[in-house]
């Protein structure tokens, strides 16, 4: 018997229609490599959105907003003016590419945010929509001008005092009525249709203010959540994750063990198989467990009363344990040898513990020391 161990290796591919990026594992003889540009993304493959993704639209932001700049100062040529909004053309055409990518990945299940809970990310943008978030700390955490600065222009528009909170406010077509009660993944689906509205409507395209209040506020808004809402394991800022490229490899990296994870997960959940690894992923199961050892150290100096019928019920399973070093003994792979010999240790280790606790007879035989 052969079982095959799953060693695709984690990539981060760009999208050549949209630049963005999404992380992927693949097959080594697949001939992908990390920042490979791709067309399209095969339907089957499960992919995880990289952190700077939501990050490279922020050029296309910066582009419409400087350009807006220098409208202002040379208000009076209309021959330039009509060559700003030009480049504001195309940067909003980047914006909108990206933008529906994203929001139909994400509705399909296809790509998805990594390290991310679907559930308080949405939580996040129904608190943001009715209680509000202090703009000076959005503009502080996000670096950026936007929040104040827009409050302070629209107080002087309206003749009133700038107002301190920040309310995401959805269009019509997408109020908190309509999609509140959403599931989690279709209610962000929603949220990006949302932006993608805002991004379209070329009446927020009279003024770098109406841009700033309309589209990009609510973009740095949806940043700002799903950087709330993400473990920090995937932004990449590790010492060790430095430095992405086709040269380096990057698979023993934090980042790139915890995208694997992720992702295979990800692929178990697609497949209905939520809970445990599938028998071909022995590498990232191990990796996922640990080892015994670690666990049964913490027992030591605790003693147990176990009800009668207990050590059997204990034998058992480690009995089963010595079964399956046995058959690692059939796997074609280099490593298998050093996962049987991990997997026989700590079966010993646990076993004699449980006997120095008490839980188990100092007659009973060990079912991994005769293997």
């Amino acid at each position: 018997m052969s079982i095959a161990v799953d060693n695709r290796l984690v990539v981060l591919l760009k999208s050549q229609r949209t630049y963005n990026r999404f992380y992927a594992l693949v097959d080594p003889e697949s001939g992908l490599k990390n920042a490979d540009l791709v067309e399209d993304f095969p339907a089957h493959l499960t992919l995880g959105i990289a952190y700077p993704c939501l990050e490279d639209g922020l050029n296309d932001f910066a582009v419409i907003r400087t350009t807006f700049e220098t409208i202002d100062l040379f208000r009076d040529d209309e021959e330039l003016r009509n060559e700003m909004m030009a480049i504001i053309e195309d940067s909003r055409g980047n914006l909108t590419r990206r933008l529906r990518e994203l929001r139909d990945m994400i509705v399909s299940g296809q790509a998805n945010f990594l390290g991310t809970d679907y559930q308080e990310f949405k939580d996040y943008v129904v608190q943001m929509a009715t209680r509000g978030t202090i703009r000076r700390q959005l503009d502080s955490m996000m670096k950026v001008d936007v929040f104040e600065s827009v409050s302070t222009s629209e107080a002087s528009l309206l003749g009133r005092s700038p107002e301190p909170m920040y309310r995401y406010e959805f269009l019509p077509a997408h109020s908190l009525q309509t999609i509140g009660a959403l599931p989690p993944r279709q209610f962000i689906g929603r949220l990006f249709d949302d932006i993608l509205d805002a991004v379209v409507d070329d009446a927020n395209y009279e003024s770098k203010f109406s841009f700033d209040r309309d589209v990009f506020q609510k973009f740095i808004a949806v940043m700002f959540v799903n950087y709330a809402t993400t473990d920090p394991m995937f932004y990449g800022t590790s010492r060790e994750d430095y430095g992405v490229s086709a040269d380096k490899d990057m698979q023993e990296t934090p980042l790139y063990q915890a995208v694997a994870r992720a992702i295979r997960q990800l692929e178990r959940e697609r497949q209905g198989l939520t809970g445990e690894a599938p028998a071909d992923d022995l590498e990232s199961f191990f990796a996922d467990t640990g080892t015994l050892p670690d666990f049964v150290e913490s027992l030591q100096g605790h003693t147990v009363e176990m009800p009668p019928g207990a050590e059997q019920q204990l034998l058992e399973p480690l009995a089963q344990l010595g079964t399956a070093v046995r058959l690692l003994e059939l796997v074609d792979h280099p490593g298998a040898a050093d996962v049987r010999q991990l997997v026989r240790e700590s079966g010993i280790h646990l076993f004699r513990n449980l006997q120095k606790l008490g839980i188990l007879s100092p007659l009973a035989a060990d079912p991994l020391e005769a293997d």
